[in-house]
């Protein structure tokens, strides 16, 4: 029974290893300054997707550096990624109707980690790594 419930029930955490190569695949999309401002690097991008770059990218950021909180808001995300916050607020919705974001507290997102392998998956698929 141990072993089945070790393969049936999963921790939302990321070995090192997987945070590893999360990073070394988003880099040509986006970097992450040392006060939590998410630079995108591909500018054809959705707004869904900036915004579920910049998640991850914060929650990967925050695994290297814990002063950079993995948490954000749609204000912050607005400011850096030159997006109406109400535009925001409404693609953080529908992220977290998705299971992709997890609302910590009112107004306040982060990545659910299991979404993180599949979604740099989806990026360097969609608009590939160069």
């Amino acid at each position: 029974m141990e072993e089945l419930k070790k393969k049936f029930i999963v921790e939302e955490k990321l070995d090192e290893k997987v945070v590893s190569e999360c990073i070394e695949k988003i880099l040509p999309f986006c970097k992450v300054s040392k006060n939590g401002e998410v630079i995108i690097e591909k500018k054809n991008m959705t707004v869904a997707d900036r915004i579920k770059l910049a998640l991850t990218a914060r929650f990967l950021a925050n695994y290297l550096e814990r002063e950079i909180s993995a948490e954000t808001t749609a204000k912050e995300l607005s400011s850096f990624l030159y997006v109406p916050e109400n535009q925001i607020s409404a693609r953080l919705k529908e992220l977290k109707d998705s299971k992709f974001a997890i609302r910590v507290k009112k107004g306040v997102y982060t990545v659910n980690p299991l979404q993180i392998r599949k979604f740099v998956h989806e990026i360097e698929t969609k608009y590939g790594a160069k």
